[in-house]
């Protein structure tokens, strides 16, 4: 079983008929309430459901079931990071054939918001990460360019003769990058905020710009769709081949090499780490 414990869908709340899924608060009660205990201490864990452990305890609305044929280290990419980031690409910003796009930020979100346009057909895409290694990355999984930050605007202007892309996706969560990923876009165009941030980190973007530039800011969370269709069509797509996810998981490590696992995020130089509990 997978599991869905960021956001779990009851399919009985306003969000859930409404067909988003994805957007169910109702699900969070069993999120907030602690299942582990160490002596007399709660362990919250993560929303509840238990940090880097063997076991959690979870509702049952909040499991997925896995097809036999999806190794679990593949399930663990797709309860996440892919569907944050294809799912942004496919559901959200309906990415069109044909179009241009930038990705701002190239960790596991980011890779997989650009295997998510080239799906859908995009027929340039520009990868942006201060991280050499990433860069390097989003080559392999089918980026048409993979440029530093200080070499987004050049680039763009380069790339679309200063008029912009037709997609922009910020997958960092900070002010400056959604700046950079409106300033990246064409008037018209699409934004894609993918990155969640702090919720006292406030972007400049003033009323003005978002009117007279009618650049769409559209918000992205856990792949904008009720997310047992959007791990069904990731399955579908890795089964075709049409993505790769084995390749996103560059390093290995036992429960015991936590700390690693976390260095190695720290540092820009895993896409995905996988934890080896047994």
């Amino acid at each position: 079983m997978s599991s869905s414990a960021g956001c779990p869908p009851c399919d009985e709340c306003p969000s859930c008929k409404a067909g988003d899924g994805h957007l169910c608060r109702s699900g969070y009660r069993n999120l907030g309430n602690p299942n582990f205990r160490s002596n007399e201490t709660v362990l919250p864990g993560m929303l509840g459901a238990g940090t880097f452990a063997e076991e959690t305890v979870i509702a049952a609305y909040a499991a997925i079931p896995i097809p036999d044929d999806v190794p679990y280290d593949i399930a663990a990419l797709i309860g996440c990071g892919v569907t944050t980031g294809i799912g942004a690409a496919l559901n959200t910003a309906k990415v069109r054939p044909g179009s241009s796009v930038v990705v701002i930020g190239l960790g596991g979100v980011g890779i997989s918001i650009l295997q998510g346009a080239n799906v859908a057909g995009a027929a340039r895409i520009i990868a942006v990460d201060p991280t050499e290694s990433r860069r390097e990355a989003a080559m392999r999984f089918g980026a048409s360019e993979a440029v530093a930050p200080d070499e987004l605007a050049a680039t763009t202007k380069r790339v679309t003769g200063g008029f912009g892309f037709d997609y922009a996706f910020e997958a960092v969560g900070k002010a400056g990058t959604l700046r950079a990923a409106y300033d990246a876009t064409r008037l018209g165009g699409t934004v894609c905020l993918v990155g969640a941030g702090s919720r006292t980190d406030l972007t400049d973007i003033s009323m003005a710009e978002l009117v007279l530039n009618e650049k769409k800011i559209l918000p992205s969370f856990y792949g904008g769709d009720d997310i047992r269709r959007t791990y069904a069509t990731i399955i579908d797509l890795w089964r075709a081949g049409r993505i790769d996810l084995e390749s996103m998981i560059t390093h290995h490590v036992p429960l015991t090499d936590i700390n690693e696992a976390i260095r190695q995020m720290h540092t820009g130089e895993a896409l995905r780490t996988i934890i080896d509990i047994a």
